[in-house]
């Protein structure tokens, strides 16, 4: 009997003030939404850092680099490279056997906010043995040739951004992805020969051609020397950075510091940088939360101040519950699962808000940085989030009850 009377007070006390009931549960929503959003994002771009900085473990690059500018740019292809590299570093790198795999890396173009990026067959090998569609004739083993280096293997997200088929033709424009000065380059076809099947990386936002091609697109001259074998030196015969794996990690550190010491380059070890990168992003994750946990803190006592205006609004109702022999136990009762209700609203209103907006914004913040978003992973910073809601809101709501409790309902309302 009493527990149908709390229940139905609480749907009435809600009917009566649904507009503040909506508005609170919407506030706690927002700060929530929010809340997914940095916690999705930020365990996005740490991951996909960690796990690249596992298959590379040394990056070199031009003198002057910074660590994060050389990680950001050979790694996550979303920063522009510093300069150039001279492309003797990358011959002396493949010889030195404390090395095992290296890779040429040529950056200057782009297509449709896309970096394209000039490497060799073995590195596209080595990132993936499966293609989701290819061409007629289309060598696996050998899939950017230097006898056609018009060829293009396309990341999979790329591809289906722009709805890429095999055989599709395409040109470059001159600069990197964000340049807003950059010039279509015409007389320079691309043609797409194969797509990548998904590797949940940045690579599945970029678009790879023969580092060939890259000189060849630069060349003042014409390109039909390339083509032919020949391998006259001219000016473009640059990279931007060569992908280093090696034996160990004492020939890591080793590697990097004598590639920084010697002029004209610079290296970076990868997983220290993203170390760094990941706590700067942990850092940054944390301002975010506190700032989410201060908006919820104002929306609760929001909520609590419309509580109590609610509970002085209610006085007559409330003393002739207790002429009714309703104890002030239950009366307040009322209040604390109404609290409760708001909280657990707006919390699960926020997450699932802010988990569709992230799906539908997926797109949008994988091409951007080049990560795979996992848009209905649950993070810890949401996990915190709920907890230290739901406890403040009770503590806001016993604050209430003990406020009822302490009326004295019959000369509160003689008062009035």
């Amino acid at each position: 009997m009493k527990s149908t009377f709390i229940f139905k007070a609480v749907l009435h006390n809600i009917r009566h003030r649904l507009v503040s009931f909506v508005i609170s549960v919407f506030a706690i929503g927002v700060a929530f939404t929010f809340l997914s959003g940095v916690g999705v994002v930020s365990f996005g771009i740490a991951a996909t850092a960690v796990n690249t900085s596992l298959r590379y473990p040394l990056v070199v690059g031009p003198e002057g680099s910074s660590d994060t500018q050389l990680v950001m740019s050979s790694i996550f292809n979303i920063d522009k490279p510093y300069g150039t590299l001279d492309y003797s570093v990358y011959e002396e790198l493949l010889r030195d056997e404390r090395v095992t795999a290296a890779y040429p890396l040529a950056r200057s173009d782009s297509y449709r906010g896309a970096p394209i990026v000039g490497v060799n067959s073995s590195f596209v090998r080595d990132l993936s043995r499966a293609y989701y569609l290819y061409e007629e004739g289309f060598d696996g083993q050998n899939p950017l040739p230097e006898n056609d280096l018009h060829r293009a293997v396309s990341g999979y997200k790329i591809a289906e951004r722009f709805n890429m088929q095999i055989g599709d033709k395409f040109v470059g424009s001159h600069g990197h992805v964000g340049d807003s000065h950059a010039h279509v380059h015409d007389d320079f076809e691309y043609r797409v020969a194969a797509i990548l099947e998904p590797v949940n990386g940045p690579e599945d936002y970029s678009i790879f051609t023969h580092y060939k091609a890259v000189w060849a697109v630069h060349d003042d001259h014409s390109c039909d020397h390339h083509h032919h074998g020949d391998d006259h030196k001219h000016d473009h015969e640059t990279l931007t950075a060569v992908l280093v794996r090696t034996v160990n990690p004492v020939a890591t550190a080793q590697l990097e510091g004598e590639y920084s010491a010697k002029p004209g380059s610079t290296a970076a070890d990868v997983g220290r940088t993203v170390r760094r990168l990941v706590e700067y992003m942990n850092k940054a994750e944390q301002a975010a939360g506190f700032f989410s946990y201060g908006t919820l803190f104002i929306v609760l006592m929001m909520v609590f101040v419309t509580v109590l205006m609610s509970v002085n609004e209610r006085k007559k109702e409330m003393a002739l519950m207790r002429t009714l022999g309703i104890g002030r136990g239950a009366i307040s009762l009322t209040v604390m699962i109404e609290t409760m209700l708001i909280t657990v609203s707006g919390i699960v209103a926020g997450l699932i808000a802010g988990h569709i907006a992230l799906y539908f914004a997926k797109p949008v913040i994988d091409m951007n940085l080049g990560i795979d978003l996992e848009p209905f992973l649950f993070t810890a910073i949401e996990v915190q989030g709920v907890f230290i809601t739901l406890i403040f809101g009770q503590i806001l709501a016993l604050a209430a009850m003990f406020r009822i409790y302490s009326m004295n309902l019959i000369e509160e309302v003689s008062r009035d």
